[in-house]
């Protein structure tokens, strides 16, 4: 392990203690904050409301927190709801699990009031802006016309009964998320003052089609009159769809289905009239076509589909409404993940929003939003923008952000940071961010190389789990370089590396990687490569593509692409960028040969055995082929993490023995070699 008064392990430390915030809410002059926090004696991070009001100084002052909470919902009565494991009385007496649906006013009782508990909990909700009715979905007994009737059921069953599971057709509807005899439905029901009838509490009927899922996917019109609910279309071969399902919860066998031609659709916001779902459409891809993500409206009865941007180049995907036609969405460019305003109007008019980082979250309350923002060198921290009641300031521009909230301050890191640019021969452009000590050290850095996951994704803001800075701490150089598919670098970085992924897209971080060793910084001899999903891929594409690797660090990676493909969830995905599993050339094409890792490269695996994206037996067989030649390798298994390692004990032992290792395999940063000038 490493040194236990390390600086990279007091900088671990302070980032495990730090709330995680996720969205924020404006309730009046209060403030409302999702965050996880870290509690002695849970071994998960815990989902926290917090509740703040001003202070007399106008500092924020904690007023009230709901424990393992989260998805809040403003009403119109003054209050919100949010999903809670609390148990009410009744609840637990029935058995009921998982996540129930609650409400709280704070000027009401302290207690809040549970509004709906159900076996295995509550999936998702969406519920109207006046605060009086809600469709929320749940897992549901085959036949069963009512939760009474589930729980019968559910009371009946014997406890030594069979769970066996007969697959036909789509493997994972099934075999994952799905339990045997069980389906997602949704429930219409009144909330806290309605005056609607509890009839309305029922299940609704809803038409869905064969092999046709509810994803929980829900929004809902501020009258509550009309629901979108995303579904999920399972094909033959594997192959899926997704789309939405509109219709009004007082007629559900009046239900519209929307499958686009040429396009999936996700993420339904509600319009503030009730006529339209903002919404993010993402182009089919097929092998040779990547995708692409734009913002779309759907009309509420779902007769039309209204590309707003079509010609703009950020994958802009919608977020919150702030006004009648202004739309606020966020989307990537050049590594930070900017808001946009759309003018729904007319020419859908699209203009950027300066918010002073990436944004992660945005809700609308009134006349401001209220964002979560992050940098890669800035801990999250909620932020204000006024709006006027069109959307904008007087002057026609979103105002600059004020600072609302910064709860993890204290993360703040010491270092420092360069964007590192690499033309390359063909004349393409590719970017790269350095993180580095504060000061000039007093000799060369070795150098770890960070590939980030995905891989649609780029290296755009604040991260948990693969925080740079407690190695920059140590005294380590960490390169985060944007390969082709990254995100917010034009279409023609995603269609570069669509299928390529070790001939393009690692062929091009090497030589991101090279380009960067140039830097006066940096030692050329001393070098790690890491990663996670598919950037533990990449980490070992680079292994074999750079032969100065000392250390490779790959977390739930692979190397053969058709063995993952095969069993795992995503292999839809898979059939859309690669094509058929053992007939398409690419999967053998792209694969790694392992070979080509010498054995002088010391290689760390880890992986969550419950990972479902790629599962840990790849990461298995990779340690026997390799502990077979003699390779330096170390396997890590986490019996209780799925893809990612949320556990903050899991992940303080993976920070730990990474970092020994590298002190190991790169010797400690304190024997720098050199003398620098710039």
């Amino acid at each position: 392990m490493a040194r236990s008064g390390g600086p990279g392990a007091a900088v671990l430390e302070v980032l495990l203690a730090q709330p995680r915030v996720q969205a924020a809410h404006r309730l009046g002059s209060a403030l409302l904050v999702e965050a996880e926090l870290r509690r002695a004696g849970r071994a998960d991070l815990v989902p926290f409301v917090l509740g703040y009001v001003p202070g007399p100084g106008g500092e924020l002052v904690l007023e009230h927190a709901h424990a393992a909470a989260s998805s809040v919902t403003l009403t119109g009565d003054g209050g919100y709801l949010f999903l809670s494991d609390r148990r009410a009385g009744r609840a637990a007496a029935r058995g009921h699990g998982g996540r129930s649906l609650w409400w709280h006013r704070p000027q009401a009782p302290r207690e809040p009031r549970l509004v709906l508990s159900a076996p295995r909990g509550v999936v998702s909700y969406a519920a109207s802006r006046y605060g009086d009715v809600a469709v929320a979905a749940v897992w549901i007994r085959d036949g069963a016309t009512s939760l009474a009737e589930d729980q019968l059921r559910r009371e009946a069953d014997a406890p030594d009964r069979a769970t066996v599971t007969w697959v036909r057709g789509d493997l994972w509807p099934r075999s994952s998320y799905h339990v045997p005899g069980e389906t997602l439905r949704l429930l219409h029901l009144p909330l806290p003052g309605s005056q609607l009838p509890s009839a309305a509490g029922e299940l609704l009927a809803l038409p869905l089609g064969e092999d046709v899922r509810l994803t929980g996917e829900l929004a809902l019109t501020p009258d509550g009159l009309r629901c979108a609910a995303g579904v999920a279309r399972f094909l033959p071969g594997g192959h899926r769809r997704h789309g939405l399902l509109l219709f009004s919860p007082t007629d559900p066998a009046g239900a519209r289905a929307v499958w686009p031609d040429g396009d999936d659709l996700s993420e339904p916001v509600a319009g503030p009239d009730g006529g339209w779902f903002a919404c993010t459409a993402e182009r089919i891809a097929r092998p040779g076509l990547g995708p692409r993500q734009e913002a779309v409206l759907v009309a509420a009865d779902g007769s039309a589909v209204v590309r707003l941007a079509p010609e703009h180049a950020d994958w802009l995907r919608p977020r919150a409404w702030c006004g009648p036609d202004a739309l606020l969405c966020t989307g990537d460019r050049a590594g930070r993940r900017h808001l946009w305003r759309i003018r729904t109007g007319g020419a859908g008019r699209v203009e950027r929003v300066e918010a002073g980082g990436s944004v992660q979250a945005v809700t609308v309350s009134g006349g401001e939003a209220l964002l979560v923002r992050s940098r890669i060198d800035l801990p999250p921290e909620v932020v204000s923008l006024p709006l006027n009641a069109g959307g904008a300031s007087a002057a026609g521009k979103v105002r600059v952000p004020g600072l609302v909230a910064a709860p993890a301050a204290a993360a703040t890191p010491a270092g420092r940071m360069e964007r590192l640019e690499y033309r390359a021969p063909d004349g393409s452009t590719w970017h790269s961010r350095l993180c580095l000590p504060a000061d000039d050290p007093a000799g060369q850095l070795p150098l770890l190389v960070w590939c980030h996951g995905g891989p649609l994704l780029s290296w755009t803001d604040w991260s948990w789990r693969w925080n740079p800075w407690p190695f920059v701490a140590e005294g380590y150089a960490v390169l985060m370089p944007d390969p082709p598919l990254s995100t917010g670098y034009g279409q023609q970085a995603v269609e570069r590396g669509w299928g390529r992924w070790t001939s393009q897209v690692a062929a091009v971080a090497a030589d991101q990687v090279r380009n960067a060793l140039a830097h006066p910084l940096l030692d050329a001899d001393r070098i790690a490569v890491m990663g996670g999903s598919f950037g533990g891929y990449l980490s070992l594409a680079l292994a074999t593509l750079l032969p100065g690797v000392r250390l490779a660090v790959s977390h739930a990676g692979w190397a053969d692409f058709a063995a993952v493909a095969r069993v795992c969830d995503l292999h839809w995905h898979w059939l859309r960028e690669y094509g058929v599993v053992d007939e398409a050339p690419g999967y053998r094409r792209e694969s790694l040969s392992l070979d080509a890792i010498g054995a002088g490269t010391r290689v760390l695996l880890s992986h969550g055995c419950g990972d479902t994206h790629v599962p840990a037996g790849e990461s298995r067989a990779m340690y026997r082929l390799l502990e077979g030649r003699g390779v330096d390798v170390e396997l890590m298994l986490l019996p209780d993490e799925g893809h990612s390692i949320r556990r903050p004990a899991n992940a303080a032992a993976w920070f730990r023995w990474v970092l020994e290792a590298c002190h190991a395999a790169l010797d400690h940063p304190s024997m720098a070699k050199g003398s620098l000038s710039r």
